[in-house]
């Protein structure tokens, strides 16, 4: 069985002006705003430099979630949209966090991968 503990790691991109994330495990409300609370700290200088901002969300150790998390997920997702996020790379091979993350992230450029080479190809396109 996959550990379940909730986990997270971010870094910075500079030179291309994105925010590299991963997730892990099963999220409580108060554990994802944290997390959200530190992603937006550090997409903030971002931000503030370029007007825009990608992102790279490993994704592949992450369980599918529960409808309050979600829901955080979603409103920060559209918070994110209107502060200047062009686009979201996910690696994940779970169908069902496919789907999740597909149906939380609506209206947004997202598309979903297998590796992590695939998706910054993709987050880099056009740049």
């Amino acid at each position: 069985m996959a550990n379940l503990d909730p986990t997270y790691r971010i870094d910075i991109d500079d030179e291309h002006g994105e925010i590299h994330f991963a997730v892990a495990g099963y999220w409580d409300r108060d554990r994802m705003l944290g997390f959200l609370k530190e992603l937006d700290a550090n997409a903030t200088p971002i931000l503030m430099s370029r007007n825009r901002l990608r992102a790279l969300g490993d994704m592949s150790e992450l369980t599918a979630q529960n409808r309050e998390v979600g829901e955080l997920i979603s409103k920060h997702l559209q918070g994110a949209q209107r502060a200047g996020l062009e686009r979201i790379a996910i690696v994940t091979d779970s169908a069902t966090v496919r789907m999740q993350y597909r149906r939380l992230s609506e209206g947004l450029d997202v598309a979903f991968f297998s590796s992590q080479a695939e998706a910054l190809a993709w987050l880099r396109d056009g740049t």
